[in-house]
């Protein structure tokens, strides 16, 4: 007894030093979280959706990037010219005018934009935020269904150690039921005892019921999440308890920081300041003039502004500079300008609102850490206590000193402790994950 109780006391110290340092189990998990990522990278409707919207963004700049290219024209019109009509002035009399019966136009021109009060710039540099926004969009979900892996991952591993847990104890009820039986017929014990056990056994087969209906539901939401149907393409590793064991010695303060670079929320509203800030100088664009080098060239006939109409190809060209201004945008412009100004500032206060939160989340996940971390350590030794308690009950029952209720007191209590022991290193990895995310690290 004495043997069994130091080497728990060893085992415990053991853990609260894992606690405190990375294992190469650890290691384990990560490589396992690693490669359901990678699955899901690959096959998640919701990624490959966002990575379209990327590719469509990117496509947005280089044809914002084209409006920077000569505009080029041309036109070739052929046609069949009928006679004409000369009236006299109250339409009386008319006489026939004999037309060239066949006509053509030919036109080309450039225009090349050489100042546009920066909407063209403008409109590259928003195309190219939104493609950065579309990234960003991009990386969220990545990070979503990242997230949502990790919390599957470790709900199933979680209710199969419960279920391992379970096994374990209803095959120890069978035993007490076999050896209460035999009690009884020594004439030492009663039906009720063994009733007793029998019921016991009976709860814990509904729980384990219930946890390997709840195994199902969360391998289907897997395969879901992972974008697969084949329940063999994500190949299940089953991990070993201690391979949950989460060690972080970063103080608050570094999450904080780690989530002020890398959160994507932060990211995204910083991009969205500055594409506030480039549709105001689109706007105010429009009250500026327009500056352009333009070429031209015409070639018509025949030439029928002359009476009799002279069949012949008239051409001619000219080049210069064009400058055009929109007198309207003096009293229109103003108040778009005054509204994307208002837009400006409301973002600028929903991104400083956006970084308090933000703040606040990685302070409550930080927290939530630290209260796993100890509910950890007060469950590894309330198992010991249950578990010791439970042998020194087993021994008094096999010589007659404890009632059957004793025992069965003490196999609910060590049940329980094991089962929140479980939870407990779950919990641990949820709550690090969960840092994790805000801080734009998964």
């Amino acid at each position: 007894m004495h043997i069994s109780r130091n080497l728990h006391r060893l085992a415990a110290g053991w853990v609260v030093l894992c606690v405190f340092s990375l294992s190469s189990q650890t290691t384990e998990l990560n490589d396992e979280l690693n490669r359901l990522f990678a699955i899901a990278e690959s096959n998640n409707s919701s990624i490959r959706t966002e990575a379209i919207a990327t590719q469509k963004a990117q496509s947005d700049v280089k044809a914002a990037r084209s409006e920077r290219l000569p505009d080029i024209n041309t036109s070739l019109t052929l046609s069949y010219i009928g006679d004409g009509q000369l009236w006299n002035r109250s339409f009386g009399e008319y006489t026939k005018a004999d037309m060239p019966h066949f006509g053509n136009s030919f036109s080309l021109s450039v225009r090349q934009p050489i100042y546009t009060g920066g909407a063209i710039t403008g409109g590259i540099r928003a195309a190219e935020l939104s493609a950065g926004m579309a990234k960003l969009n991009e990386v969220q979900t990545r990070s979503n269904v990242r997230l949502q892996l990790t919390a599957l991952f470790l709900q199933r591993h979680c209710l199969e150690n419960s279920a391992e847990v379970l096994r374990r104890n209803i095959a120890l009820a069978d035993t007490l039921i076999r050896l209460t039986s035999d009690r009884r017929n020594e004439g030492v014990a009663l039906k009720n005892d063994i009733t007793r056990y029998e019921l016991m056994r009976s709860q814990m087969e509904v729980k384990l019921t219930a946890v390997t209906n709840g195994i199902s539901i969360i391998e289907r939401d897997m395969l879901t999440a992972a974008g697969v149907t084949d329940r063999n393409s994500l190949q299940w590793n089953r991990l070993d308890n201690e391979a949950f064991t989460i060690a972080d010695s970063h103080t608050e303060d570094y999450w904080q920081q780690l989530a002020e670079a890398g959160n994507t929320s932060i990211r995204q509203s910083a991009v969205m300041q500055q594409l506030s800030v480039q549709k105001e100088k689109i706007a105010r664009s429009a009250s500026l003039p327009k500056v352009s080098l333009f070429a031209e060239n015409n070639l018509n006939g025949p030439i029928l502004i002359e009476v009799p109409p002279i069949d012949r190809n008239f051409n001619f060209w000219m080049a210069g500079i064009a400058v055009s201004y929109d007198i309207s945008s003096l009293y229109k412009n103003k108040r778009k300008v005054r509204s994307a100004e208002i837009a400006t500032r409301q973002v600028e206060q929903q991104s400083v609102t956006t970084r308090e939160n933000v703040g606040d989340r990685v302070h409550a996940a930080y927290m939530n850490l630290l209260t796993a971390q100890s509910d950890l350590q007060t469950h590894r030794v309330s198992c010991r206590l249950a578990q010791e308690n439970y042998e020194v009950i087993a021994n008094r029952y096999r010589e007659g000193l404890a009632l059957v209720t004793d025992m069965t007191d003490a196999a609910n209590v060590r049940l329980d402790a094991e089962l929140q022991l479980v939870n407990s290193q779950i919990s641990v990895a949820s709550a690090y994950y969960q840092l994790k995310y805000i801080a734009g690290e998964l």
